[in-house]
C-alpha cells in the first residue's frame, strides 16, 4: 500500500472509510449479539495517539469466529481471520481472546476493557486496555524479533502516554500485571522526567 492509499483511509478521521467500517461492524455485530471491540491502531488513534493505520483490528471471543463470519454476509469478503469491507476495500483482522503468542498475557475478553465511543459508533478498547496490550506486544516482538521490529508497539505506548499525562497515574499501573507495570513505568520514567 502506498503513502496515497494510506492518507486516503486516514483522510478526515471522523468521516474516513476506516471509521466507515468500524462503524458497519459495529452496526453488524450489535444485530447479531456479538461481542467485540476494536483494538490495534484505531484504537491507539482514539485514545489520543496521532498515528495513522491501514486496517481494523478486531477482538472477538474464540466461540464467536464462525458467527462473526456468516453475520457480515456479502458487505465483506471473509476469510479465516480476517475479511475486506467490499465499500471501503478496508482489511479487518480478527483477533480472538484467550490467544496469547507467547506474551507476558493472553488477549482479554472483548467486553472486558472495551468502551462505546458514542462520537465515532463503535466499541474501542479503553486506555488501560490497548496501553496493557501495546506494551505485552512490543516486549514479546523485542524479545523474539528485535527492537527494529517492535519499535512500532513501543512508539504507541509513548505516543499513548504523552496524549494522556492524567490519566496515567500508580493506580492504573498498579491493576496491570506486574512484568507490564514495571515496563510502563520504566517508560514513563524516560517520557516524563521528574514524574
Amino acid at each position: 500500500m502506498n503513502a496515497k492509499k494510506v492518507l486516503e483511509l486516514n483522510g478526515d478521521f471522523r468521516n474516513s472509510p476506516l471509521l466507515d467500517t468500524a462503524r458497519r461492524l459495529h452496526a453488524c455485530f450489535t444485530r447479531h449479539g456479538i461481542p467485540y471491540t476494536i483494538i490495534g491502531g484505531l484504537a491507539v488513534v482514539r485514545n489520543g495517539a496521532v498515528r495513522t493505520t491501514v486496517d481494523v483490528d478486531v477482538l472477538l471471543e474464540k466461540q464467536d469466529r464462525e458467527k462473526a463470519r456468516t453475520a457480515l454476509g456479502e458487505d465483506f469478503a471473509t476469510g479465516v481471520d480476517s475479511a475486506s469491507d467490499r465499500r471501503n476495500q478496508v482489511e479487518v483482522d480478527f483477533l480472538y481472546s484467550g490467544d496469547d503468542w507467547g506474551m507476558v498475557i493472553p488477549l482479554p475478553a472483548p467486553a472486558a476493557h472495551s468502551v462505546f465511543d458514542s462520537a465515532l459508533g463503535a466499541n474501542f478498547m479503553d486506555l488501560r486496555g490497548i496501553l496493557e496490550l501495546k506494551t505485552a506486544v512490543y516486549l514479546h516482538k523485542k524479545a523474539e524479533d528485535g527492537i527494529e521490529l517492535a519499535a512500532k508497539d513501543l512508539a504507541d505506548v509513548v505516543a499513548l502516554l504523552r496524549a494522556n499525562p492524567g490519566s496515567v497515574d500508580d493506580r492504573l499501573l498498579g491493576t496491570l500485571e506486574p512484568t507490564l507495570s514495571k515496563e510502563l513505568r520504566r517508560i514513563l520514567r524516560r517520557v516524563r522526567p521528574g514524574r
